[in-house]
C-alpha cells in the first residue's frame, strides 16, 4: 500500500536508517529525540536486514546508504518510480556529483552526503523529504483520477450507441466515433480535418455555421436542435444535436462536443402520420360537403309533403315522415360536427388575443334562450383573452356549454375562466347526473356516446373536437364529479397567453 507520510506531519514518523557501518546509529538516535512529530528510527546495516523488514513493515522515510556490505543501496529503489510505496533517500561517503544523477534518475527522491555536518542537519532533510513525498503522492492522485477520466470518456465514446464528435474552434472535425461514422457512411479518416458543415444539407448550411460561431463565441451555453445530414450516399438522414464547448485552462473554448442522435426514422413517420392526417381532413372535409348536398332536397321534399299533403296523408305516414326529418337533421349536425373537427388544426394563430368579451357576447347570442336578464341558467364568471383563434375558443365553449345542457335539463350551468403564466383552464360544471367512473376517458373518443347519450340528441364528435383543440396548445380534457352533483369538464392549454 502506498504510505501516507505526507498526512502524518503530525503524527509518529517511522523511519529506516540503512547505514553500513552502524557506528552513528546511537549519535542518530539523540539527534530524532529532539524532533517533533516523535520520529521512530529503525536501524539496518545489510541490504538483507533491510528487506527482511520491509517484507513486514512500511517506513514513512528510508535513508539508505549507497554502498552497503551486501551490495548497493540502490537496490532498494523500485523498478518504477511510480510503484513506490514510501520516499527514498540515499547517501554515501563521496560527494560524487555522477552518483548523485544516476541516483535520482533510479528513483531516489534526494542524494545526501554522509559527514558530521549530516546528522545535524536531519530534522530539516526529514521535513523536506516528507513534504516533496507529499507533493508526489498528490500528484499521483490527480494524474490517475485524469486517466481513469480519460479512460472512461474513451470508453463511452467509443461504444456510444449515439453519434459523438469533437470539433475545432475552426469546425473541423478532431475527432469521431464509430456510431457516427455508421450515421454518415464515411470512414473515420475521410471526417478527421473536414468542416462539420459539408456534411449539412445544402439548405442547412448558413444555420450549421452561425449555430457553431454563436457556440465558439460563447453568445450561448449549449444548443439542441434537430437538422438534416447528407451522407456519404447523397441521402438526407436527420439527426437531434447537442451541442456544448468543452473550456481550455485558459477559460476559452478549447473544442465543441456533439451529440447526434438518430431521428431519420422517426421523421419518416412523423412524415408519414402528417400526411395521412392531412389526407384524412381533407376526406372528412369532402365527404360532409358532398353529403350535405343530397340531404338539402330530401329535408326540403319531406317538409313541402308534410306541410301541403298532411291532410291526406294517415299519422302512420306522418309520424314516418317525422322520424325522417329528424334522422335527416341528425345527420346534418353530425356532418357540421365532423367539418368542425377536421377543420380544427387549420385555422391560423391570431396576431393577438381573443377577447373574451367577444366570446361571451356571442355566447349569449348562441344560447339566447338559456341568458336572462335577471341572472342566468348559464352563469359565466370570467372568460379571460387568450391567444388562440376565436372559432376555436367559441367551439370549446359551444359543445362543452351544448353538452352540459343537454344531460342537465333545466340546471343551471358555471362556466369560469382563468389565464396564469401563459396556461389557460376553463372549466363548464353542469348539475346533471354525472359521468360513470368507467366513461370518464371513454367520452372523449370519436362517436362515442355513453349509456345516458343513447336517450338524449348528439352526434358524439363535440368532445372529440374540444380535445383535439386543447392538443394543439400542448393540453388536454378531463372531466370530474362535480362537489355535490354533477360533472366539471376542465380544458388546459400551454402558452396561450
Amino acid at each position: 500500500m502506498v504510505s501516507n507520510a505526507a498526512e502524518k506531519i503530525q503524527q509518529r514518523i517511522t523511519l529506516l536508517f540503512v547505514e553500513g557501518t552502524g557506528n552513528s546509529a546511537e549519535e542518530i538516535r539523540n539527534i530524532l529525540s529532539t524532533i517533533k512529530p516523535e520520529v521512530s528510527p529503525v536501524f539496518a546495516r545489510t541490504l538483507a536486514e533491510a528487506r527482511s523488514w520491509l517484507d513486514n513493515n512500511t517506513p514513512d522515510l528510508a535513508i539508505i546508504d549507497l554502498n552497503l556490505p551486501d551490495g548497493k543501496g540502490t537496490v532498494l529503489l523500485p523498478l518504477d518510480k511510480k510503484s513506490a510505496h514510501f520516499p527514498i533517500v540515499l547517501m554515501s561517503d563521496s560527494g560524487s556529483e555522477t552518483e548523485a544523477v544516476d541516483a535520482i534518475k533510479a528513483g531516489a527522491l534526494d542524494y545526501l552526503v554522509k559527514g558530521p555536518e549530516l546528522y545535524p542537519e536531519l530534522k530539516l532533510v526529514i521535513s523536506r523529504s516528507l513534504k516533496q513525498w507529499g507533493y508526489i503522492l498528490r500528484q499521483r492522485l490527480i494524474e490517475d483520477a485524469l486517466r481513469d477520466s480519460e479512460e472512461r470518456f474513451r470508453s463511452i465514446f467509443y461504444t456510444a450507441a449515439a453519434g459523438m464528435v469533437l470539433i475545432s474552434p475552426f469546425k473541423n472535425i478532431m475527432q469521431v466515433n464509430p456510431a457516427f461514422c455508421r450515421f454518415t457512411g464515411y470512414e473515420e479518416e475521410e471526417l478527421l480535418n473536414r468542416k462539420i458543415d459539408e456534411f449539412a444539407h445544402p439548405d442547412d448550411q448558413g444555420r450549421v455555421a452561425a449555430m457553431y460561431e454563436e457556440l465558439f463565441a460563447l453568445r450561448q451555453g449549449s444548443i439542441d436542435c434537430e437538422r438534416c445530414f447528407v451522407n456519404k450516399a447523397g441521402n438526407v438522414v436527420w439527426g437531434h444535436v447537442s451541442l456544448s464547448c468543452i473550456f481550455g485552462s485558459d477559460r476559452s473554448p478549447a473544442y465543441c462536443i456533439a451529440l447526434v442522435q438518430d431521428i431519420s426514422l422517426r421523421k419518416a413517420l412523423e412524415e408519414k402520420l402528417l400526411l395521412a392526417n392531412r389526407e384524412l381532413d381533407s376526406f372528412v372535409h369532402t365527404v360532409s360537403h358532398d353529403l350535405r348536398s343530397p340531404l338539402t332536397p330530401i329535408i326540403g321534399y319531406i317538409q313541402f309533403i308534410c306541410d301541403q299533403y298532411a291532410q291526406e296523408l294517415s299519422p302512420q305516414v306522418i309520424e314516418m315522415l317525422d322520424e325522417v326529418l329528424c334522422q335527416a337533421d341528425r345527420m346534418n349536425s353530425m356532418l357540421e360536427d365532423l367539418l368542425a373537427l377536421a377543420t380544427v388544426g387549420s385555422v391560423e394563430p391570431p396576431a393577438s388575443p381573443t377577447s373574451g368579451n367577444d366570446v361571451l357576447k356571442n355566447l349569449q347570442l348562441r344560447f339566447s334562450s338559456e341568458f336572462s336578464p335577471g341572472g342566468a341558467r348559464i352563469a359565466v364568471t370570467t372568460l379571460p383573452d387568450v391567444r388562440i383563434p376565436k372559432t376555436l375558443y367559441q367551439l370549446i365553449l359551444d359543445n362543452l356549454i351544448g353538452n352540459a345542457i343537454r344531460y342537465s335539463g333545466d340546471e343551471r350551468v358555471d362556466v369560469c375562466g382563468e389565464l396564469a403564466d401563459g396556461v389557460f383552464r376553463l372549466s363548464v360544471r353542469d348539475y346533471g347526473p354525472g359521468v360513470p367512473d368507467d366513461e370518464k376517458q371513454s367520452i372523449f373518443n370519436l362517436f362515442y356516446r355513453g349509456a345516458a347519450g343513447q336517450k338524449i340528441a348528439g352526434t358524439g364528435i363535440g368532445l372529440a373536437t374540444v380535445q383535439k383543440i386543447a392538443k394543439l396548445y400542448n393540453g388536454t380534457v378531463w372531466v370530474e364529479d362535480a362537489p355535490g352533483a354533477g360533472s366539471l369538464f376542465i380544458v388546459e392549454m400551454f402558452d396561450v397567453g
